[in-house]
């Protein structure tokens, strides 16, 4: 078998066998049908042992592919019908597969001159895009080859910190390893490294020349002018040294970041007051550490506008630093001006028009346009005209003594110069810092459960580790609004990772199966959690007042007893009972109010008295004990003690019901103890009313008081009733006779009988089903408890109420004439008014309605 070596060596040769293998198995696997190998099988047993070992081989490999695939994790196939079932992914890895092996074949055939790219870079096209209506121009080309493979130094996106470049100090007032503990144990590559500078810029001594005031110093013309391209070793010494004599340099930087994770300076423009220069910063990456010298002067003034980015990037990328800045950024906030752009200061001291349309640009290109070229030029050729205009304005603002605002931009700019740039840490679980999950979790504000949350999360921490391995940016492996299509749709095959991308991200069609497979596994992951989590059970408070089994008025002894379930025997019940006559009845110690602890009978479970009921009825006849079950005679027994707890009274049981303020009250007779039961007795509970003999009970209401009293109220209002039905009846008999005047024809007009009110009709329906009990002069009271019919009971102030009704009547009839007539009927039309030409002389009827006319009844002419 061939070696890597071998391999790297000849790979045209190999690669020709290697289709010549495949070319020859396949031939092989389509000699016999694959239904006939069952067949052959059985007739040849060496051929059946060489299938199966070729079948364990195969399936060997392919599990070896998928653990390549999708990791140690993933589902390994079982056996050839594992196959069949599963072969969609097999496909999706092969695929997936040969995608990166289509990849390396590409970087092995590619020539190995330096810097040269195996496939040659398309021409440099302008696409216009317009935002916020400002159109920009995006400048592109296909086929750049990535610079970082060429940087000299690799690209490190660990989550170490950051290892600042520099070795030498020019300029230096201290040492460079100032500020440093070289006494820790701790690694120096996992240790924040200080601004080698701090000390430099925080003890500057700014050049005199700064703070006098002095005509400016006009700039070229942008058009009779060139910048020099500077792309060599020897033409950026050359350009170090001119620098070095400068009182003032102008800088600025383009930065490219969206085919890196970090990003990279692609250009750098420095001007002075009679050239400009533009280096690519591609070429000299490895080399720009020779700026230091005039980058780190305090006696030369490094003029930027908005230089936090800039700072950072000259750190990270070349190890240079910035000492003696003055940003005009800051000096727009001081002077207070309305916009602070670059381009505003452009136009407002040079009259120029920066065309700012090419910040969206591929700085990448090369060679660039030349319209690219102006624009990088244009940021820094008249900068040094600007800080002399806005410099001599801070000065004309400031304090001529102490120059405060010119002082206070150069303390804001010194700040600027000190920031460090240090590598982003990414936390998966927290989701903290500018590129963690949560910030943008809540950007999007996207509504999902906690199985697409696990997949949000999952899939943000893969294209994290992704972008950090390419060195791609997080927008080129997989942009945020594909991302929350994954994590809502949740795909477990390639197939639908790719239909959930349009377009489709390089990095994501190549590892669309690894995807695919981390989607399955963190969805599999979360249901199997939520599966072995245990529900806690959480102890619901219980009402002081009531047990949650028993229903009754809970205290430790209920709770223990409720709790334990015991069944007690009958010869223990009946002592118990016995023995509890001292207490309250179980009515009156169920509720709080008496305030009193629980009866025996309270302490145990209530028990279902239906087979009780069933035994005793007599629907279901009388049944012999012989044939009655243990769970029935356990029942009955039940039954007969709690029958017997609410028969027996103690001396000091209160009232069950209150008594009314107007019925009599009635002295509690002290109730005689009664002999238990003998246990060998057998209690009769049931017993035919005609036999029963009726207790006197002092705890009840007594309603014979109160029937009395009522039943005298309904006599009487029963004889005023009766006195004015015969009053209406002579009115009634002597209106009847009389006729209508008006002639011979006129009609009789007849007066109904005035009916009945509904309240007359309920007071002689209730005095005739009056009790005889209840009426007057019957003592039964003294009798004892008698039974009442409690359908022909009312309210308390039903007699009240009547009394008021009549008393209201009788002073109405008083009040009104004694010959009334009775109201006359609505007429709709009464209050209409005719016009007179309208009027009917030989109207047929009158409109005034006749006297009495009840029935709607009108005189004939």
């Amino acid at each position: 078998m061939a070696t890597t070596k071998d391999i790297i060596a000849d790979f045209e040769a190999w690669q020709t066998k290697l289709f010549q293998t495949l070319v020859k198995a396949t031939k092989a696997a389509n000699a016999i049908p694959a239904g006939d190998v069952s067949f052959y099988k059985t007739l040849d047993r060496d051929f059946a042992n060489n299938m199966k070992e070729a079948s364990i081989s195969t399936l060997d490999m392919c599990n070896g592919i998928l653990r390549q695939a999708g990791g140690q994790g993933v589902e390994e196939l079982k056996d050839g019908d594992d196959m069949k079932d599963r072969f969609d992914i097999v496909v999706d890895v092969v695929d997936n597969m040969l995608e990166k092996v289509d990849v390396v074949m590409d970087e092995m055939k590619a020539p190995k001159k330096k810097g040269s790219a195996p496939i040659a870079q398309s021409a440099p096209v302008v696409a216009l895009a317009k935002s916020n209506k400002l159109e920009y121009k995006l400048i592109h080309a296909q086929n750049i080859a990535r610079p970082q493979l060429r940087f000299p130094d690799p690209v490190d996106n660990s989550s170490t910190p950051f290892v600042r470049k520099i070795t030498y100090k020019p300029n230096a007032k201290v040492d460079l390893n100032y500020g440093m503990d070289l006494n820790s144990n701790t690694p120096s590559e996992l240790i924040e490294q200080p601004h080698p500078y701090e000390y430099e810029i925080k003890h500057l001594e700014y050049p005199e020349h700064m703070f006098e005031q002095r005509p400016e110093q006009l700039y070229h013309p942008f058009d009779t002018t060139s910048a020099i391209w500077v792309e060599t070793e020897e033409e950026l010494k050359e350009m170090c040294k001119s620098l070095e004599v400068q009182r003032e340099i102008a800088i600025d930087l383009e930065h490219h970041d969206y085919r890196s994770f970090q990003g990279f300076v692609c250009l750098m423009q420095i001007s002075t007051r009679d050239q400009d220069y533009i280096i690519d910063t591609l070429e000299l990456r490895g080399s720009l550490h020779l700026l230091n010298q005039a980058f780190t002067d305090p006696k030369i003034v490094k003029v930027f506008h908005g230089a936090d980015h800039d700072i950072i990037w000259l750190q990270r990328d070349f190890g240079v630093y910035i000492v003696n800045l003055f940003d005009t950024y800051h000096a727009t906030k001081l002077l207070e001006f309305g916009a602070h752009s670059l381009a505003h200061l452009l136009k407002l001291y040079a009259d120029y028009d920066a065309d700012k349309r090419y910040q969206l640009a591929d700085w990448r290109i090369r060679p660039l346009p030349k319209e690219m070229l102006n624009y990088a030029r244009s940021d820094t050729h008249f900068l040094l005209y600007v800080y002399d205009r806005m410099r001599n304005a801070l000065l004309d603002k400031s304090n001529p003594v102490t120059h405060n605002l010119l002082r206070a931009t150069l303390q804001r700019s010194a700040e600027t110069s000190l920031k460090r740039h240090t590598k982003e840490i990414y936390d998966a679980e927290g989701g903290d810092g500018p590129g963690g999950w949560r910030n943008l979790y809540s950007k999007w504000n996207r509504a999902l459960n906690g199985q697409q949350f696990a997949v949000f999360k999952a899939v943000h921490a893969w294209r994290d580790q992704m972008a950090r391995e390419e060195d791609e940016s997080i927008r080129y492996v997989l942009p945020n609004h594909m991302m929350f299509t994954l994590a809502e749709k949740m795909p477990e095959e390639s197939a639908a990772v790719l239909a959930c991308c349009n377009p489709v991200p390089p990095p994501v069609r190549m590892h669309a199966t690894d995807l695919a497979l981390l989607i399955a596994q963190t969805k599999s992951r979360v249901t199997s959690l939520a599966a072995s989590q245990k529900v806690v059970e959480i102890q619901v408070p219980v009402h002081v007042r009531f047990d949650p089994k028993t229903g009754l008025q809970g205290t430790d002894e209920a709770k223990s007893l409720a709790d334990a379930h015991v069944p007690t025997s009958a010869p223990a019940a009946k002592a118990t009972t016995s023995s509890s006559q001292n207490g309250k009845s179980l009515i009156a110690s169920s509720s709080s109010m008496f305030q009193s602890t629980m009866g025996p009978i309270a302490n145990r479970p209530i028990v279902d008295p239906t087979l009780f009921m069933a035994t005793r009825s007599g629907m279901f006849g009388d049944m012999s004990s012989s044939k009655v079950s243990k769970e029935a005679q356990e029942a009955a027994e039940r039954a007969s003690r709690i029958m017997y707890e609410l028969s027996v009274q103690r001396e000091s049981a209160a009232p069950v019901f209150k008594e009314i303020d107007s019925v009599v009250q009635v002295q509690t007779e002290p109730v005689a103890k009664e002999a238990v039961p003998a246990v060998d007795e057998e209690e009769v509970v049931f017993v035919p009313q005609e036999e029963r003999a009726t207790k006197k009970r002092t705890d009840v209401l007594l309603l014979n008081t109160m029937s009395k009293k009522r039943s005298r109220a309904l006599d009487e209002d029963r004889a005023e009733l009766r006195k004015e039905e015969q009053e209406t009846e002579g009115e009634t008999a002597s209106g009847a006779s009389s006729t209508v005047e008006g002639g011979e024809n006129d009609d009789v007009v007849e007066i109904k009988k005035k009916k009945k009110s509904q309240k007359e009709k309920k007071a002689t329906s209730s005095l005739s089903a009056t009790p005889a009990s209840s009426a007057p002069g019957t003592d039964n009271e003294e009798d004892g408890f008698q039974p009442f019919d409690y359908s022909t009971a009312q309210s308390v102030v039903d007699g009240t109420i009547d009394d008021a009704i009549n008393k209201k009547r009788k002073k109405q009839r008083k009040q009104a004439p004694a010959a009334s007539a009775p109201p006359a009927p609505f007429d709709p039309y009464n209050k209409l008014e005719e016009k007179k030409e309208l009027q009917r002389k030989d109207a047929t009827f009158s409109r005034a309605p006749k006297s009495g006319s009840r029935s709607m009844s009108y005189a004939r002419k």
